[in-house]
């Protein structure tokens, strides 16, 4: 019952905060751009880079929280630590978790076009010393 609970009052942020969420995103993007526009400002890429990063690292994690199944299965991931599925970590962190703990995947190799070493750079320090931690036990 407590888990079902938890999971009504996620929807009801769901329903409630998307519609913020976006209407301050969007209303900031279109500020920033204006105020730079406006002022012929060419640091515009300067403060429109961080959005879009951040952009990319949100849909990043919500395709690793909603595919963390399927990407476990197709991968045959056994560990029982690093695995896909977490909302707060990004695919490439955990192909690069997954290389460090377990076992290489051609996903790895694949997301080399995003960098040579774009999957081992990914996971950040305190993943890093997170998950050293955890397999020290």
């Amino acid at each position: 019952m407590k888990h079902f609970l938890k999971l009504i009052l996620e929807i009801i942020f769901l329903i409630i905060g998307t519609p913020v969420f976006w209407l301050v995103a969007v209303l900031g993007f279109c500020y920033t751009f204006l105020k730079h526009l406006i002022k012929l400002d060419y640091s515009i890429s300067k403060q429109l880079t961080p959005i879009l990063r951040s952009v990319n690292l949100i849909n990043d994690c919500f395709a690793n929280a909603a595919g963390g199944e399927m990407l476990n299965d197709i991968f045959k991931v056994k560990n029982e630590i690093v695995r896909f599925g977490k909302w707060y970590e990004t695919i490439s962190a955990v192909t690069g978790l997954l290389k460090i703990y377990e076992k290489d995947i051609w996903l790895r190799r694949f997301l080399k076009i995003l960098g040579k070493n774009h999957c081992e750079e990914a996971p950040t320090e305190m993943q890093l010393v997170y998950y050293k931690t955890k397999f020290e036990k």
